[in-house]
């Protein structure tokens, strides 16, 4: 065995002992343990690798004419309030069990009481001389009914007769004024009665009995319950919507809720009117529904935030599907067989989460075609895909 491997080992022995024998055989010796490495090699089969499935939710195309609701959101406001004020000065004397924050009032009924003597005694003084003038006034017609006659009989000159004229005139005048003052002062006397001047809610109360009141002091606003509104902004698109369908706005009905808690309050209401100009803080259009069927004991009261909802434009023969289905280019993806193809779509409208579309020009959708509702990000037109059952 050594002999063997000494005759094996000789070539290379008298080659490393040459001059630059070494080096050749390092490379020898690599290049060798190469060529086996190479020929005792596996060799590598490509392993196939199955086509990704792509799971997907669909739902089914149908055209349908679809109406969707706007949500919007809005405040109630007291379509009639009066701020109360003191017409006529003097200390209160009486102030009614209703005039508080929140006391609810009927037409006509007293809120409070102003010391009334003085008002009672400058009536009185004015109903006085009311009287003298009217007795001035019959002396007078008497004075000059005789001119006339003594003049008619040439007793007494022209002058005469109309000096008597002038003095007849004079005391109608007088007269006439009088009247008006009596008037002005059984004016200021049921001005002391501060009574509520329409069925409705006390609020700000700022006068307390023996309070000294001035002329136009503030008392108290009256807030009318039954003519509440909601008011809330369409946005320019919006606002255009309606205009252009086949309904006016003012007029439509809308639905008014009021999240309270766990509760929700609902009301019925009508459009009544929009907004004179386009707000450019809000960049649209304010309107204003009334609220029917309030109750003035019932819990809504101005200054409550509230949704509006009313129904929009009627989209004819469109193509409904959640968002989700939508992609940023304008397009939808159909299942055909199990593979995924691609339509451009145009958007005529929204209604809540869902997309209202219809084929693009050059495009098909038919009733019954599978529409994919679930986003992809990475899957592509011919991608493999198996539909959620």
């Amino acid at each position: 065995m050594g002999s063997v491997l000494d005759q094996i080992a000789a070539p290379f022995k008298a080659l490393a002992g040459r001059k630059g024998g070494k080096p050749l055989l390092i490379l020898l010796v690599a290049g060798l343990l190469v060529f086996y490495l190479l020929s005792t090699r596996k060799e590598l089969v490509p392993e196939e690798r199955p086509e990704r499935v792509w799971t997907v939710d669909v739902i089914s195309a149908s055209y349908a004419d679809v109406r969707p609701e706007l949500k919007l959101y809005g405040q109630v406001i007291a379509g009639r309030s009066s701020e109360l004020r003191s017409q006529v000065a003097g200390r209160i004397v009486e102030v009614a069990p209703n005039y508080r924050d929140g006391g609810v009032v009927e037409a006509g009924e007293l809120l409070l009481g102003i010391d009334p003597f003085d008002y009672e005694t400058g009536l009185a003084e004015q109903q006085s001389i009311l009287k003298e003038a009217e007795v001035a006034l019959a002396k007078s017609r008497r004075n000059y009914e005789r001119a006339l006659e003594l003049h008619a009989e040439k007793n007494v000159s022209d002058q005469f007769l109309d000096d008597a004229e002038l003095d007849l005139r004079q005391q109608e005048a007088r007269l006439e004024q009088q009247q008006i003052a009596v008037r002005r002062a059984e004016r200021d006397l049921k001005e002391t009665r501060v009574v509520a001047p329409f069925n409705g809610v006390i609020s700000n109360v700022s006068a307390e009995l023996g309070q000294r009141l001035s002329t136009n002091d503030m008392l108290a606003e009256l807030i009318d319950l039954d003519k509440l509104e909601a008011r809330f902004s369409l946005s320019n698109a919006q606002f255009g919507r309606l205009l252009g369908a086949e309904e006016n706005v003012a007029g439509r009905p809308v639905r008014i809720d009021w999240e309270v808690g766990q509760e929700v309050l609902s009301f019925n209401g009508v459009i009544s009117r929009a907004g004179a100009e386009i707000s450019s803080s809000m960049g649209g259009v304010m309107v204003y529904a009334s609220i029917d069927d309030t109750d003035r004991f019932g819990s809504i009261r101005p200054g409550a935030l509230v949704s509006v909802s009313l129904a929009d434009k009627t989209y004819k023969n469109v193509l409904q599907a959640p968002d989700s289905a939508l992609y940023a280019d304008g397009s939808v993806f159909l299942v055909e067989g199990d593979r995924l193809v691609r339509r451009n779509v145009d958007v005529q409208g929204f209604a809540g989460s869902q997309v209202l579309f219809v084929p693009a020009e050059g495009e098909t959708i038919a009733n019954g075609d599978k529409v994919v509702v679930t986003q992809l990000r990475e899957a592509g037109v011919g991608a493999l895909v198996e539909v959620r059952q």
